[in-house]
């Protein structure tokens, strides 16, 4: 009896121990955090529980549940009056200053080296973990090869991206023209897509299907947003110790897909030494219009050796499957979701424009029909707002040893995070007015006026402002794709992505509508898209 009573009183020991110990070097960490933070003007408002060091345990739990909540009380109370305030850190997130929409083209004018977005991405990604090399992401040379390289070549690729979609769709859905398939809205229907969809363009058509290669470059990704959920949930002083160890998943999916892209990349190299050597068996050889020929040929004229090894383009291709990959699902999974629960008349009219612009085009989709087709882009962008995938788009980090001061009169130390509200923005009634519902045709209607006028009546109309409407054309109010010169590369694809897939569905195949839109929850700064399951079926063409 003694011998277990002294054991239960160890083995209760023990357990106290522990405990305590982690719940101390928790309050260090959180206190070395705080103390290493940079220090701000006292001028500037905090939002949550002020920006004590009493209450900063308290704005780290809180701001999991409380953090949309704060950054609409901070827009409406600071920054519709011009001022910017501060939003509390949480564990492994830093404290963020809300720059206010009168600032944000002085933020976005600020050069590089004053204002980063490539350090404040590199932070937000935990890019020394996450990429399987840290130089990715601190020099994100995949981004320039598709700023200089996607939109011209849109026109090009829109053919492979209609015969994948209508493959993958088929592949998805079936040809059943009487029951139903209920299909869960994200893994079984967008996930067996968008990343075949969006290797197409990465690696060709050899590879984009391939079941091992998918399923490692969804690891990959899969491995960076584990990422984005974690890193925030522990300490910063944890981080190098966790980070080695989570940054073995990524090396390994990596690895895993690398076996299908470098005899590709090899071989494509091969292709074009040959073709400049003056090889007379590659007079008629054209390049595959994808990623690798891009990178190759941008990084030849740029003198850029480095990015023409062979493992540094393979493992480009990994990030951009991540951005392309996970933001496109998200916008597709919410804009379906907003269409189907809208009044069944809007499928209907989405299928009607469609139909309509194919027809017009020989039966084909071309860059102008896709152009053309302003009820889907407007139901898209309509859903980037009203369905906000994210607290904030736009970010910056001040690199500037000596900070910088702003039109306001604050002036941001070194290592200062400053980003731009965008949920608020997307809901505020000023710009959108007061009824903050789902309405497909938003952004439209002044298009589909404009081109029913007369030549003599669209001499009068601000056509700029027109055509600032669309999904793609970034402004102050429309965010979903950032702003400014760092504003998201791959949107024009996205744009066409979604656009052919949306409506070869909509032509082909019937939808049940969703009753109720079910809803967005957030977890800190983060949106958790909602699992919901869709019914379809092929349609029985006339």
């Amino acid at each position: 009896m003694e011998h277990h009573s002294g054991s239960f009183v160890v083995e209760r020991l023990t357990l106290f121990n522990i405990f305590a110990t982690a719940l101390t070097y928790f309050a260090i960490t959180l206190a070395i955090g705080f103390l290493r933070a940079p220090k701000y003007p006292d001028s500037l408002p905090w939002v949550g529980h002020g920006k004590s060091w009493a209450v900063a345990l308290k704005n780290t739990f809180d701001g999991f549940s409380k953090s949309r909540d704060w950054l609409q009380e901070g827009y409406q109370k600071y920054s519709k009056q011009g001022r910017a305030f501060v939003i509390p850190s949480m564990l492994g997130l830093p404290i963020e200053v809300s720059i206010p929409r009168s600032q944000m083209q002085w933020m976005l004018d600020q050069p590089d080296h004053v204002l980063s977005t490539r350090s404040a991405h590199y932070d937000t990604l935990n890019g020394d973990y996450a990429f399987v090399s840290p130089a990715i992401l601190k020099d994100p040379y995949h981004e320039h090869i598709l700023h200089k390289n996607l939109a011209r070549n849109l026109n090009a690729i829109i053919p492979e991206l209609v015969d994948e979609v209508s493959i993958d769709v088929a592949d998805v859905c079936g040809a059943d023209t009487e029951q139903f398939e209920k299909v869960n809205l994200m893994e079984g229907f967008l996930m067996n897509i968008i990343p075949k969809i969006t290797n197409r363009m990465l690696v060709g058509e050899s590879v984009c299907r391939n079941p091992d290669f998918l399923k490692n470059m969804m690891g990959f990704t899969t491995d960076v947003v584990l990422g984005l959920i974690l890193f925030p949930m522990l300490p910063r002083a944890l981080h190098p110790i966790i980070g080695p160890i989570y940054s073995l998943g990524a090396k390994y999916h990596y690895w895993r897909t690398r076996k299908y892209t470098l005899p590709i990349i090899k071989k494509r190299l091969e292709d074009f030494r040959k073709k400049d050597a003056g090889d007379p068996t590659y007079a008629e050889w054209k390049a595959p219009n994808d990623f690798i020929t891009w990178t190759i040929r941008t990084a030849m004229d740029e003198g850029r050796n480095d990015e023409l090894q062979p493992s540094r383009i393979a493992i480009r291709i990994c990030p951009l499957n991540f951005a392309s990959i996970h933001t496109t699902a998200i916008t597709a999974h919410s804009a379906l979701i907003d269409i189907l629960s809208a009044d069944p008349s809007v499928v209907e009219a989405l299928r009607e424009e469609a139909t309509r612009i194919y027809n017009e085009d020989g039966k084909q989709w071309t860059k102008n029909g896709l152009s053309r087709m302003y009820k889907l882009d407007s139901a898209i962008r309509e859903s980037q707002r009203h369905s906000t995938m994210a607290m904030s788009l736009i970010s910056k980090k001040v690199i500037a040893k000596e900070g910088i001061t702003s039109p306001e009169g604050i002036h941001y130390p070194y290592g200062c995070l400053l980003s731009c509200a965008w949920l608020p923005v997307a809901h505020d009634d000023e710009l959108y007015g007061k009824e903050d519902a789902y309405d497909a045709f938003r952004f439209s209607r002044d298009r589909e006026q404009f081109e029913s006028m007369s030549e003599n009546e669209k001499v009068n109309v601000d056509v700029l402002k027109l055509r600032q409407s669309g999904m793609v054309t970034t402004s102050p109010a429309h965010q979903a794709f950032g702003h400014g010169r760092h504003a998201c590369p791959g949107r024009f694809f996205v744009a066409h992505e979604l656009k052919i897939m949306f409506a070869h569905l909509f032509m082909n195949y019937e939808l049940k509508p969703i009753t109720e839109r079910p809803v967005t929850n957030w977890v800190g700064r983060t949106s958790i898209p909602p699992k919901v399951d869709i019914e379809i079926r092929k349609r029985k063409m006339q």
